[in-house]
């Protein structure tokens, strides 16, 4: 009975003795509030860790500081692209990465901030399909710091395939704001080189040559439709002109996009109508027949 008692009050001293040497007091009881979902105080208190002298050189308070502000950016701020819970958890997540010499909680930093660069990247993505010409660089600016924190998990990251998504999106954001106004050709330029910038990247990029087949084309045509009864004869052979060299712009991707890319109506209708708009009448006469039965075979 004796010797029961003598290891019961061994087992009450080294629990006592654990919490009295607890190294980090303020950021076990944030973590606690945290697990309870009390985030505003978890925050208040985790607040007083970073500043206490012992535990602010400590890399787990600063990862606790900065998980408990990515958990209220999740909850409360997810609609807000400058988010300052989101950029404080950043802050509070790289702090963390760079205390953290011995690597002992560096897979929970970068998988908080692997989350939080991907809400970046989405944001990015999404303020594309809102884009005006006041908003036009938030997308990159968004993108930008995707880049820069999937960098601090890994210096090597490929974004190759990253780029690729963003290029395109920011060129046919670029590209409708050229059809609202076919006035606003520094909006078709910079279409132009956001899909140029994806076959730099992957020259058989089957969405970008044929992003840049409908970018041409359609100047081309709006070219000629800007043509009637007012036009001055002065002006109709250099619009002529103008729109021809679009077509001819358009012509070679929309071979290389037919000739490379899985077989689509929407290739074949490329390639069919730069033809025509060339005046090359038995070419457009050939595809729309191939077409034609194409369409018959994707019946069966």
């Amino acid at each position: 009975m004796k010797k029961g008692i003598y290891i019961l009050l061994c087992l009450l001293w080294s629990a006592i003795q654990s919490i009295a040497q607890s190294a980090h007091p303020l950021t076990d009881e944030a973590t606690r509030l945290f697990d309870q979902k009390d985030l505003k105080s978890a925050q208040s208190i985790i607040q007083k860790a970073l500043n206490d002298p012992k535990e602010k050189g400590d890399s787990y308070t600063w990862y606790v500081a900065g998980f408990i502000q990515k958990e209220i950016y999740k909850s409360n701020e997810t609609n807000n692209r400058t988010s300052p819970a989101r950029k404080e958890a950043v802050r509070l997540l790289e702090k963390s990465v760079m205390l953290d010499s011995k690597r002992e909680h560096i897979e929970m930093s970068h998988s908080a901030l692997r989350y939080l660069a991907v809400s970046y990247f989405n944001d990015g993505l999404t303020r594309t399909r809102e884009i005006t010409k006041e908003s036009a660089l938030e997308p990159e600016e968004l993108y930008t710091e995707f880049r820069r924190i999937m960098r601090i998990i890994n210096p090597s990251t490929d974004f190759s395939e990253y780029d690729k998504q963003i290029f395109k999106a920011m060129g046919e954001a670029h590209y409708r704001m050229w059809e609202y106004d076919s006035k606003d050709a520094a909006a078709a330029a910079k279409a132009n080189e956001y899909f140029q910038k994806v076959l730099i990247i992957d020259d058989n990029d089957c969405e970008a040559l044929f992003d840049l087949v409908i970018l041409n084309y359609n100047q081309g045509v709006y070219k000629i439709r800007s043509i009637d009864l007012n036009t001055d004869i002065s002006d109709l052979i250099p619009m002529q002109e103008s729109a021809i060299r679009y077509f001819n712009l358009a012509l070679p991707y929309a071979e290389k996009c037919f000739a490379n890319c899985p077989k689509k109506i929407e290739y074949y209708k490329g390639l069919m109508f730069c033809n025509r708009s060339l005046g090359k009448e038995e070419r457009y006469l050939e595809l729309k027949n191939e077409l034609e039965q194409f369409v018959q075979t994707q019946k069966k």
